[in-house]
């Protein structure tokens, strides 16, 4: 049985459904195909058939239409709208397969390794990740346009990023901060910024001691890296888009006004001791250690 599956939505959420292509394979015996904006997410997955890229293909495409099924699991228009689930419980549900705890997304990288570790050797140590700002659609994104998050009480302020960023280089000056961010999205002094698509940056978390992202795609492509980190929490829900695996801090329990940053006030000292904690207790890699790989590719 061939199944098309419809994702829309952010790359945190195409990211999200890659958790539970497995079981979907196994229930039926044959790959998937997938018609999404994010061809990057599921390009190379060995159960994936074909990606479609629903900004260049109509979904009325032969290739699309030949399927037993064209299903389109949307979790924001379902149970999962009452906060009860998470997204890849929410999944599973819409798809008829069984939830295991242990899902976690996975990506398909590995030929976009060689390109992660040049970045890595300029770079010339440890680092780790981080992601303050989101909400931006990446699809036909373009530099010059203004950023503007559609929720911005998902985000960390701008100041207090900074403080993260300067006590973190201040207990840690021998690991870099990379900012995972578009273009037109801040910029903060003391991190480094990085131009490389989905795949690439799957690949350098890898190689990362740690991350600290909001609730965004970061947190996603984290997971399915393997990279354990810090996330913070404002304006959406923990138990709908959060892995245990993280150190999770929410910046208040109370309803939060979007308007007043006031209400977004993680201590910045506490986001810096959360993620020492994560960068101890990965291994410390060595330049050496980043050029031998290069050459043995």
């Amino acid at each position: 049985m061939l199944n098309t599956y419809v994702i829309e939505g952010g790359v945190g959420k195409a990211v999200a459904f890659s958790a539970i292509i497995p079981a979907l394979v196994k229930m039926t015996g044959e790959p998937i195909q997938l018609f999404t904006s994010y061809v990057d997410v599921f390009s190379n997955n060995p159960n994936v058939r074909w990606v479609f890229d629903m900004d260049n293909t109509k979904i009325s495409d032969n290739r699309i239409t030949i399927s037993d099924n064209i299903l389109c699991p949307e979790p924001y228009r379902t149970n999962f709208a009452k906060g009860e689930m998470t997204l890849i419980e929410s999944f599973c549900e819409l798809c008829d397969v069984k939830y295991d705890k242990k899902m976690r997304p996975k990506l398909h990288t590995d030929y976009l390794k060689k390109e992660a570790f040049t970045i890595i050797d300029k770079i010339g140590g440890d680092f780790i990740v981080v992601q303050f700002n989101g909400g931006q659609p990446p699809v036909n994104y373009h530099p010059e346009n203004r950023y503007n998050s559609i929720d911005p009480g998902r985000n960390y302020p701008n100041y207090l990023a900074e403080k993260v960023i300067n006590q973190f280089k201040k207990e840690n000056p021998r690991i870099a901060v990379i900012n995972f961010a578009l273009p037109n999205e801040p910029k903060y002094e003391g991190s480094l910024q990085v131009d490389a698509s989905f795949g690439v940056w799957h690949e350098l978390l890898k190689q990362s001691k740690g991350f600290i992202s909001i609730d965004s795609s970061l947190n996603h492509l984290a997971s399915s890296a393997g990279s354990e980190g810090v996330v913070l929490w404002g304006s959406t829900f923990m138990r709908q888009f959060s892995y245990p695996e993280n150190t999770n801090l929410c910046f208040t329990k109370k309803q939060i006004d979007k308007n007043d940053p006031r209400n977004i006030m993680v201590d910045p000292f506490e986001v810096v001791k959360a993620i020492n904690i994560k960068t101890k207790n990965t291994f410390k890699n060595d330049t050496l250690g980043y050029q031998s790989v290069c050459k043995a590719m």
